[in-house]
């Protein structure tokens, strides 16, 4: 069984969704999709309702029976770690530190780390070809950051992690420790990059932060810069179809926004 996690809060479910969908495209094999998610005080951002995630659970194993579906409310402990950090509120939200947290609740041999903003474009078995043996994760570059602040600096939207060896070493639990301590840039990202003393580079098909390419594992929908005709920074995500189609010029998930709505049509409609 390969296991998969997602987390964030209410307002990118639909992400969540159309990321597993895609996954049952591809893989074969059995997946253990494990959900995370909080709600806090200090932040407008509502959890993923649990019957929501019923839902998504009935799809999965609908269409691969031997699938399961987990759910974690972390709220109470994260609220406990986090209520004083000056890393509280991140750039994104502070559902995106959630992933942090993850050796204390998943037991498996390896795990995988997705955004909710990706999209898989092959199986996930692929990540089968990695070998993580003697790491704690896999990582892929960032396509910015590693012009912008380090040569060797990765993107934490896609981890393959080796959950043995982060729980003897305690890198989540020391990102986490960080965090309470010293504000930084990219919060979490930067805390893994700082402490991680074992990690393999995975080729950028693992995750393709630009144009999808016919060895695309995974495509992430994160922020990019074009120059030409004129500068702009874009953030467009998978589930504004509109953007997708004219601005990023994307259709190879078509299929998949069809059935978004017709499996959940009482989630929000994809724009």
């Amino acid at each position: 069984m390969i296991h998969v996690l997602l987390t964030g809060d209410n307002k990118i479910f639909k992400g969540i969704c159309l990321n597993v969908l895609s996954i049952l495209k591809y893989t074969k094999t059995p997946v253990h999709i494990h959900i995370m998610t909080i709600e806090v005080p200090w932040h407008d951002g509502e959890k993923i309702p649990e019957s929501s995630v019923n839902l998504l659970r009935d799809v999965v194993q609908n269409k691969s029976p031997n699938s399961l579906v987990s759910y974690y409310d972390i709220a109470s402990e994260f609220i406990k770690e986090f209520a004083n950090s000056p890393n509280k509120n991140p750039a994104y939200s502070p559902a995106s530190l959630t992933r942090l947290f993850l050796a204390r609740y998943i037991d498996c041999d390896k795990l995988i780390y997705l955004d909710a903003d990706t999209m898989c474009h092959m199986s996930l078995e692929e990540f089968n070809t990695i070998d993580i043996s003697n790491a704690e994760i896999g990582v892929c570059l960032d396509y910015m950051g590693r012009f912008w602040l380090h040569r060797d600096y990765f993107n934490s939207g896609v981890l393959y992690i080796n959950m043995k060896k982060v729980k003897e070493t305690n890198l989540f639990d020391n990102a986490i420790e960080l965090l309470k301590q010293e504000k930084l840039f990219f919060s979490d990202q930067t805390a893994l990059y700082k402490l991680s003393k074992y990690r393999v580079y995975m080729p950028m098909r693992f995750n393709e932060q630009r144009k999808i390419k016919p060895d695309t594992v995974i495509k992430h929908f994160n922020k990019g810069v074009r120059y030409l005709p004129f500068f702009k920074i874009y953030n467009v995500k998978q589930w504004q179809v509109g953007q997708v189609h004219n601005f990023l010029k994307i259709h190879d998930f078509d299929d998949i926004y069809d059935e978004y709505h017709k499996l959940f049509p009482t989630l929000p409609k994809l724009i």
